[in-house]
């Protein structure tokens, strides 16, 4: 299945609370996990991505660096106005080391709502942001809950995820590539 937030795939940053010009919220979406959006120091901050279209979402992944609690929210309608929980999970101190959360999920979006309600520091980083699911036929084959079926798989940073178990190199290190990111989708 493809990751529908990538840049390619349509996803599209539409809202972020806050922006620093070197590290701007397409950031999260370019495909590299050595690139990244970065709060300004207050917390809550948050981001809204548009997809494509409506979809039909099965699993939500974020690679990412002191976001303590994250919430994120889903929106199946053309106007993003009316947002329903879709999780909200506390993620563990790993110091300099990228945090990895994937969530199977039951959903119907066309937009997601991240938010990040604390941090373990002052500022943190959100480097990637995936969602993997298929084209929406308008239907399941079960009735969904209010918030979907969520399922949390604790990975932080295992290969099985496809994401890194530790934070990619800044200046030098970080143009060469800072891999570790095999793009499963």
């Amino acid at each position: 299945m493809k990751d529908y937030a990538r840049e390619e795939n349509g996803g599209l940053i539409v809202m972020a609370s806050c922006g620093d010009e070197r590290f701007p919220p397409e950031n999260m979406l370019d495909g590299k996990d050595n690139t990244f959006w970065v709060t300004t120091g207050m917390f809550p901050q948050e981001f809204v991505l548009k997809l494509d279209s409506c979809i039909r979402v099965s699993k939500i992944t974020t690679l990412s660096l002191n976001v303590r609690k994250l919430a994120v929210e889903k929106c199946d309608q053309e106007k993003p106005d009316q947002f329903e929980k879709v999780f909200e999970v506390e993620l563990a101190n790993r110091g300099d080391r990228l945090q990895t959360e994937v969530h199977q999920v039951n959903i119907r979006a066309k937009y997601l709502k991240f938010m990040i309600l604390q941090g373990h520091g002052e500022f943190a980083t959100v480097n990637r942001v995936s969602v993997v699911g298929g084209d929406d036929d308008g239907a399941y084959d079960e009735p969904t809950p209010a918030y979907g079926n969520v399922q949390r798989q604790q990975s932080y940073g295992s290969a099985a995820a496809g994401f890194p178990a530790s934070r990619p190199q800044s200046g030098a290190a970080a143009a060469a590539g800072g891999g570790g990111f095999d793009d499963e989708f």
